[in-house]
C-alpha cells in the first residue's frame, strides 16, 4: 500500500468514483456530476489540491482517496472527506482505515490544529466505524441537507483537535484488521509520493 498526490491522469478515475451510486449515496452532494463540470473543476482545482487530495494505492492501483477540504493555511484548520473508490481491488479493511489516513495526513504532515468532518446520518456503517475508531460525534447539523432525489438527510459532525489526535490514532489502529495494520501504520509515517 502507498499514498501519493493526485495527478492530472487521475481526473477521470476520480470522476467515475465520485459518480458511482455507492459513493453518491453517502456524499453530501449526491447529484450526478456531468463530465464537463468535473473537467472544469479538476482543471481549476488541481494545482491547489496536490497536497490535500491523496490517492491510496494497493499494488500500484488507485483504490481510494482522502482529501482535506476548506483548508485554512493560516489557522491550520479544515475538514476531511474520504471514499473507497475501488472496493474490489482494495485490501479488506481499507474503508475503516481511511479516516485515520486522512487525519494522520492533516495532523502529522499539514500540522493541522483542528479537523472537522461530516457523516450523513443515514450512513450507519461509517458512523459505526467512526465510533469504533474512537472519533466522537460533537453535534448533529439540524439543517436538513437536500438530496438529488428530493429527500433530505442530516449530518453528524466530528471534530478532532491536535491534542486529541494521538489518542484517537492509537485507539483507532487497534481496530484496523491485522492484515493491513502494518501497512496503514507504515504509510502514516512515510512521505507522500508525487
Amino acid at each position: 500500500m502507498s499514498l501519493r498526490q493526485v495527478r492530472p491522469s487521475d481526473k477521470w478515475t476520480l470522476w467515475e468514483w465520485r459518480n458511482s451510486d455507492r459513493i453518491r449515496h453517502v456524499s453530501t452532494n449526491d447529484a450526478e456530476i456531468p463530465r464537463q463540470h468535473h473537467e472544469a473543476w479538476f482543471s481549476r482545482a488541481h494545482p491547489a489540491m496536490r497536497d490535500r487530495t491523496i490517492l491510496v494505492e494497493s499494488n500500484g492501483v488507485p483504490v481510494g482517496w482522502f482529501q482535506i477540504e476548506n483548508w485554512d493555511d493560516q489557522a491550520k484548520v479544515g475538514s476531511w472527506g474520504i471514499a473507497l473508490g475501488d472496493p474490489v481491488r482494495a485490501p479488506a479493511g481499507l474503508g475503516k482505515a481511511l479516516p485515520l489516513l486522512a487525519h494522520g495526513h492533516a495532523f502529522d504532515r499539514l500540522e493541522a490544529r483542528r479537523l472537522t468532518g461530516r457523516v450523513l446520518a443515514h450512513n450507519a456503517p461509517m458512523r459505526h466505524i467512526m465510533t469504533q475508531l474512537g472519533f466522537v460525534a460533537v453535534s448533529q447539523d439540524e439543517t436538513p441537507l437536500a438530496r438529488a432525489d428530493g429527500g433530505t438527510t442530516t449530518t453528524i459532525i466530528y471534530d478532532v483537535t491536535r491534542e486529541s489526535w494521538p489518542d484517537i490514532r492509537e485507539n483507532g489502529l487497534r481496530y484496523i484488521p491485522l492484515g493491513i495494520r502494518d501497512d496503514i501504520t507504515r504509510v502514516m509515517r512515510e512521505g507522500i509520493a508525487e
